[in-house]
C-alpha cells in the first residue's frame, strides 16, 4: 500500500538560519512523520527524499511525499518536486505497485538506485554513478566566498549541455533562495578579475549527508583546477561536520573528475524520462 504523508508546512521542516556549522534540524512531529525518519541514514537516495521534505514540508502544491507500507513496515519512500520523482527503494519494495503509482501520478522523470528494476516505458534514460567523498580533510588554496544566486545562475548558463540543463531563472532563484534561508543549501565560489569564475553548491542536505551539484566553471577560466578545488573544499567541510558527501555523475568524464577529487563510486543510479 502506498499512502501520502500529510502534515501542515513546518512539521518535519526546519526554519533555522543559514550557518556554517552542522544543520541541526529540529525533529518536529517525528512521531507523526516516523516513516520518513525511520532510516536516519546517509543513504544518497534517502537524502534526496528527506531533504526535500525538510526544505518544503507538505504545504505546497509542487511537492508531495508518499510511503509504501508492507506488513506494517515502511519499505519505500517517494518524493515529488513538480513532475520529478525521487525514490528510496529497498529489497522489500513492491516495484510493480510503485511503477503503477508513478504512471498514475503522471511522473515526468524518476530517479532511483539502479540496482532495482522498474517496469516503466521511458522516452530516454540517463544512467550514471553516485560517488562518495572518501578523502582526508582538504586545505584549500583559493580565495572563496558566497556568491549570490543570480551570479551562480549566469555561470550555470555558460555550462549547459545535453545532460546538464539549467531550470528557468525564477524557479532556480526561488528554490535556492528558500533553501539557503533555511540552511539547507551551501554555495561557494571563487572570483577571477572580479568575475565569478567557478562555483559549487549542495543540492540536497540532511543532518546525515549532503549531495553536491551544479558544479560550474566559466569557459574562459577552465583547466586551472578551480572546480576540483571548490568541490574538495566543500566536501571536506561537510565531512568535518560528521556527514557524508555524495555527487551524482552521468558521464565517464565527470566520474573521472570526481574520482580524481577524492570520491569513490558508491552506487549507480538511473533517471527515467517518461
Amino acid at each position: 500500500m502506498i499512502r501520502p504523508i500529510q502534515a501542515p508546512f513546518g512539521k518535519g521542516s526546519c526554519h533555522q538560519p543559514v550557518t556554517e556549522g552542522l544543520h541541526n534540524c529540529a525533529r518536529q512531529s517525528r512521531e507523526t512523520e516516523s516513516e520518513l525518519y525511520v532510516l536516519q541514514s546517509p543513504d544518497p537516495f534517502y537524502t534526496r527524499v528527506l531533504s526535500l521534505f525538510e526544505s518544503y514540508g507538505t504545504g505546497y502544491d509542487f511537492v508531495g511525499y508518499w510511503v509504501q507500507i508492507l506488513n506494517d513496515k515502511p519499505v519505500s519512500l517517494i518524493s515529488r518536486f513538480e513532475d520529478k520523482f525521487s525514490l528510496y527503494l529497498t529489497d522489500d519494495s513492491d516495484l510493480e505497485e510503485i511503477a503503477a503509482f508513478l504512471h498514475f501520478q503522471g511522473a515526468g522523470a524518476v530517479t532511483f538506485n539502479a540496482v532495482y528494476s522498474l517496469d516503466l516505458s521511458a522516452k530516454y534514460v540517463i544512467a550514471g554513478q553516485v560517488l562518495r567523498y572518501s578523502d582526508d580533510d582538504y586545505n584549500f588554496n583559493l580565495e572563496i566566498y558566497k556568491p549570490d544566486s543570480k551570479a551562480v545562475y549566469d555561470l550555470l548558463l555558460t555550462c549547459q549541455s545535453e545532460i546538464f540543463r539549467v531550470p528557468p531563472y525564477l524557479s532556480f532563484l526561488s528554490d535556492v533562495t528558500h533553501r539557503r534561508n533555511l540552511g539547507k543549501c551551501m554555495v561557494i565560489g571563487t572570483k577571477i578579475d572580479d568575475t565569478l569564475a567557478s562555483s559549487v553548491m549542495t543540492v540536497s542536505e540532511t543532518e546525515y549527508a549532503a549531495i553536491i551539484g551544479a558544479v560550474a566553471t566559466h569557459p574562459d577560466y577552465r583547466r586551472r583546477g578551480l572546480s576540483r578545488e571548490l568541490v574538495r573544499t566543500l566536501a571536506s567541510r561537510i565531512k568535518g561536520q560528521g556527514r557524508e558527501t555524495y555527487v551524482f555523475s552521468a558521464s565517464e568524464q565527470n566520474t573521472r573528475f570526481y574520482q580524481n577529487s577524492g570520491f569513490e563510486i558508491a552506487a549507480e543510479f538511473k533517471e527515467l524520462f517518461l
